[in-house]
């Protein structure tokens, strides 16, 4: 002690235990969260955003147009056309517009139960389902699910098992067959009662902004591609992987475009 005060060694381990690194945030989420700060159009965060909601709505059978998806983020309204459109295909939209924000927000952040389950709520807040008694946004199912029997978790082994995918995943930073190793298993949870895709496709979105993994967005056109090798991971791990290359490999000729719009865009755009 000298001078009234402790004096630690340089080297001396601290108290509580080994710290966890934090994550440095990469030059493509810098860019989204500065682009998102200022509503961008024309820009990488409007790509994310409108192909996301769209696409995995799309897979989740959400039936509006891309047309209409761009409508309503850009302008708040929609053209319902010739068919009939249905209320809860607006507020998936809405919501999942929200929902990528929140994770554009938060994308350095670990994942949590409480994480999960924030994204469940923003999801599905004020849709048909979260009406219905045996939903709940951002709550575990309570039943059984009527498809995947075989796989899905036991309602009382819900939060036990995803707490523990959450603790494994969580011990050391993830690469490209991690984040979707992870994918994989919580699928198999089924942990809600429904959107449980949706939920993870955002994760996956997350995963690859926190740990600088190029990012990708499963459209429809790659649905039973996907399916299949979520099925068949276990066995071959290829399936899912290479569709989620093809994938990269589209977003990245997306970005390149969008780079070429924001540099052709005059910096104070005026009507001619």
């Amino acid at each position: 002690m000298k001078d009234g005060g402790w004096l630690i060694p340089a080297d001396a381990e601290k108290p509580g235990g080994p710290v966890r690194e934090e994550v440095e945030i990469t030059p493509f989420l810098k860019k989204l969260r500065y682009q998102q700060e200022r509503n961008n159009h024309f820009g990488i965060y409007e790509y994310l955003q409108l192909n996301t909601a769209y696409s995995s709505n799309r897979m989740a059978s959400n039936r509006l147009k891309r047309q209409q998806v761009e409508s309503i983020y850009r302008t708040n309204r929609i053209d319902p056309g010739f068919e009939p459109v249905k209320v809860d295909d607006i507020l998936e939209v809405i919501n999942h517009l929200g929902a990528m924000d929140f994770v554009i927000r938060t994308a350095l952040e670990p994942l949590t139960s409480d994480y999960v389950k924030k994204l469940h709520y923003l999801l599905t807040y004020g849709t048909y389902a979260d009406r219905k008694q045996y939903f709940g946004s951002g709550t575990f199912r309570t039943q059984m699910p009527r498809l995947y029997k075989d796989t899905a978790a036991d309602p009382r082994e819900i939060a036990r098992k995803l707490n523990k995918l959450v603790m494994d995943y969580e011990k050391e930073p993830a690469d490209l067959e991690k984040i979707l190793e992870f994918h994989v298993r919580f699928e198999r949870i089924r942990p809600f009662a429904d959107y449980n895709g949706r939920v993870g496709r955002l994760i996956l979105i997350k995963e690859c902004l926190r740990y600088g993994v190029d990012p990708f967005i499963l459209d429809d056109k790659r649905r039973t591609a996907y399916y299949r090798g979520i099925a068949r991971w276990d066995e071959d791990s290829t399936l899912l992987m290479e569709t989620v290359l093809q994938a990269q490999a589209r977003f990245q000729n997306q970005m390149e475009t969008c780079m070429l719009m924001e540099y052709c865009r005059p910096a104070n755009p005026r009507k001619l």
